[in-house]
């Protein structure tokens, strides 16, 4: 089971969703953790008020933790179960690692550290499609932007970069007719880098004294790949993954290495599974919301 991060969501996303008993059992809870806004918006909130910037992490993060619950009643355990960036924290809840509650406590502790540390506008992100990751950063050396970070690891021929905006702009004029693609993403956080060290140093105490179980399906590190055993290595590898890249090819080749050879994504359009095939090809991914609708 494959589930996403920041950037899936979309106006109505769990509308298909929405008359499943599992669906209708959290969403009551979910409202209570939320002041009753998670129905409102995963069904019917507007593309503006689910994506800002604080806001985005909490819905994707549930929505993505029912399209879990409502997989484990309709076909049972998952083989596996990944998270692409946020979508790690609703896999870690699926795994039973640690409750919603928890991850809502992380979320908005992190929200309030980084709305001090980085005000609107002064980073940003953006996609690179078409050249290895080592040679990008070759690039941004020999253009002299120290300032950029990878952030993540999408592909083997995409990476997403992140760091000051006026850099990151500087980066993608010069990526014009050298990548396939470039293009700058809506986040003005620079998610997964080493510009979140203090950011993970402000959560070190909290974080120490939350209690963390083993996983009771496998769960991947969204850093390495690799399996995670116990609570220790749960909390070790989600406290990491603050501050170092997603490195989601790792993921699906874990995935191949385990020979799973079809997922469910829980992101509204499908894009979490797409990219997981430009990587591992042979995989079958099917939404979880086509298969509750019947069409799978």
């Amino acid at each position: 089971m494959l589930m996403a991060g920041q950037l899936s969501e979309r106006s109505g996303m769990a509308a298909p969703l929405a008359s499943h008993a599992v669906f209708r059992r959290l969403a009551g809870g979910f409202d209570h953790l939320t002041e009753g806004q998670f129905g409102r918006w995963v069904t019917t909130a507007r593309q503006e008020e689910i994506s800002e910037r604080f806001t985005a992490p909490a819905v994707m993060v549930l929505h993505d933790v029912v399209c879990g619950e409502v997989a484990l009643k309709e076909w049972g355990p998952p083989a596996a179960v990944a998270g692409y960036s946020l979508g790690f924290y609703a896999a870690a809840v699926l795994a039973r690692c640690l409750s919603s509650l928890a991850v809502l406590g992380w979320l908005t502790r992190v929200n309030a550290i980084n709305a001090q540390r980085f005000p609107p506008g002064e980073f940003a992100l953006a996609s690179c499609t078409g050249l290895p990751a080592a040679e990008l950063e070759r690039l941004l050396d020999e253009w002299g932007l120290a300032g950029l970070r990878i952030s993540a690891f999408n592909n083997p021929r995409q990476v997403v970069v992140a760091g000051p905006a006026s850099e990151v702009r500087d980066a993608l004029a010069r990526l014009k007719g050298v990548a396939l693609d470039a293009k700058e993403v809506p986040l003005d956080v620079p998610l997964h880098t080493n510009y979140m060290e203090e950011t993970r140093g402000a959560m070190t105490a909290w974080w120490s004294l939350v209690p963390a179980s083993s996983p009771i399906f496998p769960l991947l590190s969204p850093v390495t790949g690799e399996i995670l055993t116990g609570g220790a290595a749960f909390k070790q590898h989600m406290f990491a993954s603050l501050a170092v890249p997603t490195d989601w090819t790792s993921v699906a080749r874990s995935l191949e290495r385990l020979g799973i050879r079809w997922a469910l994504d829980a992101s509204p359009g499908g894009e979490l599974g797409r990219m997981t095939r430009w990587t591992y090809r042979d995989l079958r991914v099917m939404p979880i919301s086509a298969l509750v609708e019947g069409q799978g």
